[in-house]
């Protein structure tokens, strides 16, 4: 037979096996894979309301590819705006004439009239679907009039900008500057700033609906070498920005959610005056239910040192020690509760409290889950505060 023969058909064989191999070695590249020259680099993003309050406005600060004094690259800026998201990238499109990128993007700075307006969840839902976004991208909310005046200081005081939609070319980009003062690794353990949280958190978080979001509020600095300064911490409620945390009450908001490291904080000793420097501590939330309701217990272990003991404090001996301890324990206790009872009372949560029943009794959580907020505002909370005074050898 011609076509029926042993050899043939092992020939045969062999043919398509060559074949499927040379195929697969030429269709291993990435079918969708962008060179640098046919994409626009984004570094940061700004996102606020469009014109009469319709729409959005973006600030793109990207990466200039032309290079600037010693090889390093800059950056410049460019404004767009639509309807929707979708909309106003797509006019980066069409004036770039490049796909833009968000593969760098380290923070996303909102608008206080999208936060308070539109809410989150347009944005969040955008970027978590962008398949170049990071999720460990981190968002905070401009504590100026609009979000492009921190990536645009220069547009506040009148400067003309470049060209259409752009300003500032090349310049250094802020967002980069902003993204290492929020990274935790660049702030080390000194926590005298809020946290920030990445997208995938703020994605969850928002999805969940139970515990409530807090972001860094951010503003110009009026130091010459610093130009950002964190202003206390917006609070958000269902996606929508609800209220505001002032700086000042930041340490102890630090103290109540998270492990804090070298914060200085007064003390009360008696009617008399000391300071410590808490150089560790630890938070944790527990809850009781009884025929009042909820009743919620803020742990916190606090390892300082004494600063500055109070007045005539000359020798400390054990007694002493103790006395100090017990009263930072009373001072860290009432300003706890000063900063938790006013949120809890307006059905705010951002120290994790629905976090903490829905994971230790989900049945519990069940029955309350609809009527979370009720809940919430009806529980009583109580700080438990153990401070442990490791060093009181310093002086007045």
């Amino acid at each position: 037979m011609i076509f029926g023969g042993r050899k043939w058909r092992q020939g045969l064989f062999l043919g398509v096996l060559l074949t499927l191999f040379l195929s697969m070695l030429l269709l291993t590249g990435c079918w969708d894979y962008r060179g640098l020259g046919e994409q626009t680099v984004v570094t940061g993003i700004a996102v606020d309301l469009g014109e009469e309050g319709r729409g959005y406005s973006l600030t793109f600060e990207i990466v200039d590819l032309s290079g600037g004094e010693g090889g390093q690259f800059g950056s410049i800026l460019l404004t767009v705006e639509g309807e929707t998201l979708g909309e106003a990238v797509y006019d980066a499109y069409a004036r770039l004439h490049s796909h833009v990128s968000f593969g760098v993007v380290d923070v996303v700075i909102v608008g206080r009239r999208v936060a308070k307006e539109v809410g989150l969840e347009p944005l969040v839902d955008y970027l978590i679907r962008d398949r170049d976004t990071r999720n460990s991208l981190r968002m905070v909310v401009a504590g100026t009039e609009t979000a492009g005046e921190l990536l645009d200081p220069a547009a506040e005081e009148g400067e003309e900008a470049d060209g259409p939609g752009q300003s500032g070319g090349p310049r250094q980009p802020l967002s980069k500057v902003l993204g290492e003062a929020l990274s935790p690794q660049r702030r080390g353990e000194a926590s005298s700033a809020t946290e920030a949280r990445a997208l995938y958190e703020i994605y969850h978080i928002l999805q969940r609906g139970t515990s409530d979001l807090a972001l860094p509020i951010v503003r110009l600095s009026e130091a010459e070498d610093i130009p950002f300064a964190l202003d206390g911490l917006a609070l958000f409620h269902g996606g929508r920005m609800v209220g505001t945390l002032e700086e000042a009450d930041m340490p102890v908001y630090l103290l109540a959610t998270t492990d804090l490291r070298d914060r200085v904080f007064p003390v009360e000793v008696q009617g008399e005056r000391g300071v410590m420097a808490v150089r560790r501590s630890q938070a944790g939330v527990n809850f009781a239910l009884g025929e009042g309701g909820l009743r919620f217990f803020l742990d916190i272990r606090v390892t300082a040192d004494a600063l500055q003991l109070p007045e005539g404090w000359a020798e400390v001996d054990a007694e002493m020690v103790r006395r100090l301890e017990a009263g930072a324990e009373e001072t860290l206790s009432r300003e706890v509760l000063e900063l938790v009872r006013p949120l809890l009372k307006e059905g705010h949560d951002v120290f994790g409290f629905a976090e903490a029943v829905r994971n230790r009794d989900p049945r519990l959580w069940e029955q309350i889950e609809g009527d979370w907020r009720a809940w919430l505002r009806e529980s009583e909370i109580e700080p438990r505060i153990e401070v442990r005074i490791r060093d009181s050898g310093m002086r007045r």
